[in-house]
């Protein structure tokens, strides 16, 4: 009876650790960028979301990063094809020197992909766009990635509204990235 009452208390505060932690990584997805200034060398885009691509071009313009890759994009997809599916505005600006990453299939092939190109093209530093739920599982993935490479993460805000969907999509974002923290402590 003792190591049955000692296995539940155990559960028990497990499971309350667990609450307590996706209460906290969903008081602490951040809004906007905390440097918003710091030029850098390249902007890089995890496809997936809502405002990525359309960050990551605005941000170019706007003189944030000399280079732009974009990762995990679909085979089938070329830049003019995925500036007009993305809704692009770039004005009278010139196209930035570009480049799409198909390999990608998850943050770790990102991760992975980007640190191809940034060795091939000397990246010291680069702003990291993604969505807000999914800053802290890249930062991790990619500083493991790119030691040395200075990583300010931008994330792109989305509002959720409570709905059983995005309640999922934040319990699996928060495990993956929990998942991701161990693999790395360890």
């Amino acid at each position: 009876m003792r190591k049955i009452r000692l296995l539940f208390l155990t559960l028990s505060s497990a499971l309350i650790v667990w609450i307590v932690g996706f209460i906290i990584f969903l008081e602490v997805l951040p809004e906007q960028a905390a440097d918003q200034t710091t030029p850098t060398d390249a902007i890089v885009v995890l496809t997936g979301g809502k405002g990525r691509v359309q960050l990551g071009f605005s941000l170019i313009q706007q003189g944030l990063g000399k280079k732009l890759f974009i990762s995990g994009v679909n085979p089938k997809v070329n830049m003019p094809a995925l500036i007009e599916l993305q809704k692009v505005q770039l004005g009278t600006a010139t196209l930035p020197e570009a480049r799409l990453g198909y390999k990608a299939q998850n943050t770790v092939g990102n991760a992975e992909e980007t640190a191809s190109w940034a060795h091939e093209q000397n990246i010291q530093s680069m702003r990291l766009v993604t969505a807000n739920y999914h800053i802290w599982r890249s930062m991790l993935e990619f500083s493991k990635a790119l030691p040395g490479v200075k990583i300010i993460p931008h994330p792109v805000a989305e509002k959720y509204q409570l709905t059983w969907k995005n309640l999922s999509l934040l319990l699996s974002e928060y495990n993956k990235f929990l998942w991701a923290w161990v693999r790395y402590k360890i």
